[in-house]
């Protein structure tokens, strides 16, 4: 939702479609690089505490975006100032998303017991392709129908009550701590991948599939 509904409302303030691939730019550029990082963060770090300050990031952003795209900030920020500002909490959201990856599977792993993990990965895999068709469907409805600010709400919402949900979960502290440095850690991780060939084949047929799907 939150991604269809910047790119109108960028658009609208622009009139740019490269505007629009900034967009994009300013979460990728973060998430990728710190990837890595926050794998090694995640190994380390009790996992519900660490969700809760990923999703704690992203709702400040979201209210930081609800306040400069209301009706109200107009006389205050120029065209130029709010676009910015959206940029930076898009920055600081594609932060969050490094984390999150390895955080949110680790956690997965631990709270499903093994015999029922392959159902729960299909559970946890159809229900986030339907709300990644949906939610752009919704946000442009509301957006369209209701302005910015209804649509911001609705987002907002939806972050709290994940931070409610990931409130109610058990302590789930680190299983194994990194003993060695992250650069040998990092370098440990790199070589097992390449000297697994499933793992090699996996991630090079997900890495063209993902490549040519978006062209």
């Amino acid at each position: 939702m939150q991604a269809i509904v910047l790119g109108i409302y960028i658009y609208h303030l622009t009139k740019d479609p490269l505007a629009l691939g900034l967009i994009g730019l300013c979460e990728a550029i973060p998430a990728i690089a710190i990837a890595l990082y926050g794998g090694y963060i995640a190994d380390k770090s009790e996992k519900r505490a660490l969700l809760l300050k990923i999703f704690s990031t992203v709702f400040l952003c979201s209210v930081t975006m609800l306040v400069v795209t209301s009706i109200y900030m107009k006389p205050y920020l120029s065209n130029d100032w709010i676009v910015k500002i959206l940029y930076g909490m898009v920055f600081c959201i594609g932060l969050a998303r490094g984390f999150f990856g390895p955080a949110n599977f680790s956690l997965q792993a631990s709270i499903v017991p093994k015999e029922i993990y392959p159902n729960a990965s299909t559970w946890s895999s159809s229900s986030w392709q339907l709300a990644s068709i949906l939610g752009p469907a919704a946000g442009g409805l509301i957006y369209g129908f209701l302005g910015i600010t209804v649509t911001y709400v609705v987002i907002i919402s939806f972050i709290f009550i994940s931070l409610i949900c990931i409130f109610f979960l058990k302590v789930h502290p680190p299983k194994f701590l990194p003993k060695m440095s992250i650069g040998q850690s990092l370098t440990e991780g790199i070589q097992f991948v390449f000297k697994t060939k499933m793992m090699v084949w996996a991630m090079s047929l997900d890495l063209f599939s993902v490549f040519f799907g978006g062209l």
